[in-house]
């Protein structure tokens, strides 16, 4: 799909900028195929994010037509499941509710990928019913946030998203990954008590390859066998399992 440089979103005064379009994907909703948009723009600065260009340096991207994009899901109605919605962050952008509200209307189930530092926002979309399925990646122990994000301490938030999405009755999946430095196998377990009563809880192998940190490019993952050996602990507590590995 060809980008363009002209304003996006539902007028030139949206708040949500689609700096990254993935057309069909198996790996981002398990059991479902579907198209993956990415907001740009976070509250986080995460050194392992995955996605930095996303993250920093937003205004040099050039973003991704919502005309554009709504014109390829109505041409996948009965081929697509679903649609993802990940970023950056997606919840700081107030007109999220339009977007997923269009999507909605073609009929597709919708999976939210979520950093749970809005707990209003989060609120509201399940409320309306504007998302199937919540993933919210719990960055460290709560008490060690800052510590993970580079800016961002107040776990009251993000504890208070996680109750929402326990108490929902949604599809759900929280999330960590195992960053050496920034995660360790203490953190594991809290943050396993800290979901217990959730359906999944996975635990993510760390990839150096692509980092906002450079300095995190030269980190050794942890083991295979020192994440199955956190992921069998944390089972005692909440169903856990391990992905990338």
């Amino acid at each position: 799909m060809e980008r363009k440089t002209s304003a996006i979103g539902r007028n030139k005064g949206s708040s949500v900028i689609f700096g990254g379009f993935l057309p069909a994907s198996m790996l981002d909703w398990e059991g479902k195929i579907s198209s993956v948009f990415f907001t740009a723009g976070c509250n986080f600065r995460c050194p392992y994010c995955h996605n930095p260009e996303l993250v920093v340096g937003i205004e040099s991207l050039i973003p991704f037509e919502w005309e554009d994009l709504y014109s390829h899901l109505k041409t996948r109605i009965g081929w697509l499941d679903g649609v993802v919605i990940g970023g950056g962050e997606p919840t700081i952008h107030s007109d999220l509710p339009f977007y997923l509200k269009e999507i909605k209307k073609l009929g597709y189930l919708i999976k939210l990928d979520t950093n749970g530092s809005n707990p209003l926002m989060l609120e509201e979309i399940i409320k309306e019913g504007l998302v199937d399925f919540v993933a919210i990646d719990l960055k460290t122990s709560f008490d060690h946030y800052r510590d993970a994000t580079q800016n961002f301490s107040s776990a009251e938030l993000i504890r208070k998203s996680v109750e929402i999405v326990l108490n929902s009755g949604i599809d759900h999946e929280f999330r960590t990954t195992a960053v050496p430095g920034i995660v360790d196998r203490q953190d594991v377990l809290n943050i396993a008590k800290e979901v217990k009563g959730a359906s999944s809880y996975v635990l993510q192998q760390f990839n150096p390859k692509v980092t906002l940190s450079k300095e995190l490019r030269s980190v050794e993952p942890y083991s295979e066998e020192t994440l199955r050996s956190w992921v069998e602990e944390a089972n005692e507590i909440v169903p856990t399992r391990l992905r990338g590995v």
